[in-house]
């Protein structure tokens, strides 16, 4: 959370980019209007932005199983499975044999969108190009 002196440099780690630029926006209005005069609207707007950041927080810090991960995502459960044992996304199983926890906020890495699909006709062009002539 913007902080009282005026930072965005507080904010927790791994909130996600449209709530840091939220986040940043309102400290900007906030700023503005300060120097307006409107101070009980900035405390009160900064009040509430604690909030909003303390409940997104305990969201992405949430556990959830590999089974609700899958239908967040749309995928199959053993692609979060092989993710977690490749160590793309941390495990935070309590036990070493227990079920696989992943923390909500880490499957942001999962959801990205992959590298862009195979284009045979490119791949074809491209191997065209790098032929040599006869």
């Amino acid at each position: 959370m913007p902080g009282p002196s005026g930072s965005a440099n507080n904010l927790p780690h791994a909130l996600p980019p449209w709530l840091v630029a939220f986040l940043e926006e309102t400290e900007e209005e906030n700023v503005t209007l300060e120097a307006n005069g409107a101070t009980h609207a900035v405390t009160a707007r900064k009040a509430l932005v604690g909030k909003l950041v303390a409940a997104a927080q305990q969201y992405l810090d949430g556990e959830i199983t590999v089974g609700q991960a899958a239908a967040i995502l749309g995928r199959h459960p053993e692609t979060i499975r092989r993710a977690v044992r490749r160590g793309t996304v941390p495990d935070g199983r309590s036990r070493p044999r227990g079920q696989h926890r992943i923390r909500r906020g880490d499957l942001d890495v999962l959801a990205a969108p992959k590298s862009r699909r195979y284009d045979p006709k490119a791949d074809a062009q491209d191997i065209a190009r790098r032929r040599r002539p006869l």
